[in-house]
């Protein structure tokens, strides 16, 4: 996550997320699910403008109609959540301006409710400890904390739990959205909790190692039969994925979908790939990196 001043206050970039493996390990007493997953941010970014709000309240605006501008939204909830834990009665305006698909698994809620808690914590220099700042995120949302650590982290419990990684080079990727969402909800309560777990460490030492080749073999999500029963299209555009030749190393569903990923063998590959999937689907298609 970036956070930069600028005229009139601050602007923060929020990033996309990849999960690269995803294990549902149990259900838990709260009705949540016990996740293992390594999560990348990628360079897919939602923008935010944050300046003081004269008014004394949290003043919101989004470029996407379609989006809840009200204490629903994830970004008015952060706001709202680091203004009654700190004792401020600052106000802030907000303006988000959206380029991650909603509802796709990418987090881009999450990712903005992270940039909200930073930025605001620069804005109003609270000086917040950041451990403080990851309980907040926790209670906000599953994936809020992971965008406080990005670029990348193992994160567990119902994703709250992060461990920062360091990544050993970059790594580029296709990413394909198709024109619908997925209810997540409804995918977890349709996956089938393995008896055996499967292991992290092949994904997790091949991404350490920066082995593109070992990684694409250990890509895995859970969640990927319980989407694909649920919204049978997404398993046209795993097809269309699994078309593209050598140069694709592993594909994947992000999260709960519905956008899935290609791991390419180099930049070059990821736009050849790119331009073919403009072709084979009716989705919005990008090529994104994560990395040094």
């Amino acid at each position: 996550m970036i956070v930069r001043r600028v005229d009139g206050g601050l602007e923060a970039l929020a990033p996309a997320k990849l999960n690269l493996f995803l294990e549902v390990r149990g259900r838990r007493p709260d009705g949540y699910h016990e996740l293992e997953t390594l999560m990348v941010a990628v360079d897919l970014y939602d923008v935010l403008r944050v300046a003081e709000g004269p008014s004394g309240r949290i003043e919101f605006r989004c470029d996407d109609p379609g989006l809840p501008a009200g204490p629903e939204n994830l970004v008015v909830r952060a706001a709202e959540r680091l203004r009654a834990a700190s004792g401020t009665d600052r106000g802030a305006t907000i303006e988000l301006r959206k380029s991650i698909p909603a509802g796709a698994g990418l987090g881009g809620g999450s990712s903005d409710a992270a940039a909200t808690l930073a930025a605001l914590d620069l804005l109003w220099d609270l000086r917040t400890p950041p451990g403080r700042l990851d309980a907040l995120a926790g209670e906000i949302g599953s994936d809020v904390a992971f965008f406080l650590h990005a670029p990348a982290a193992v994160c567990r419990g119902r994703g709250e739990l992060v461990e920062p990684i360091p990544a050993a080079g970059p790594l580029h990727f296709v990413l394909v959205c198709p024109p619908f969402g997925v209810a997540t909800a409804e995918v977890y309560r349709r996956v089938e909790v393995p008896d055996r777990p499967r292991p992290i460490g092949p994904a997790l030492e091949a991404f350490r190692l920066g082995d593109p080749t070992a990684l694409g073999a250990s890509l895995f999500n859970r969640l990927e039969p319980a989407a694909v029963a649920l919204a049978p299209a997404l398993g046209r555009v795993g097809a269309a994925l699994a078309t593209l030749g050598p140069g694709l190393l592993g594909s994947g569903l992000s999260g709960s979908g519905s956008a899935w990923f290609g791991l390419c063998r180099d930049p070059g590959a990821a736009r050849k790939a790119a331009d073919t999937l403009r072709t084979l689907t009716q989705g919005r298609v990008w090529v994104v990196s994560c990395g040094p």
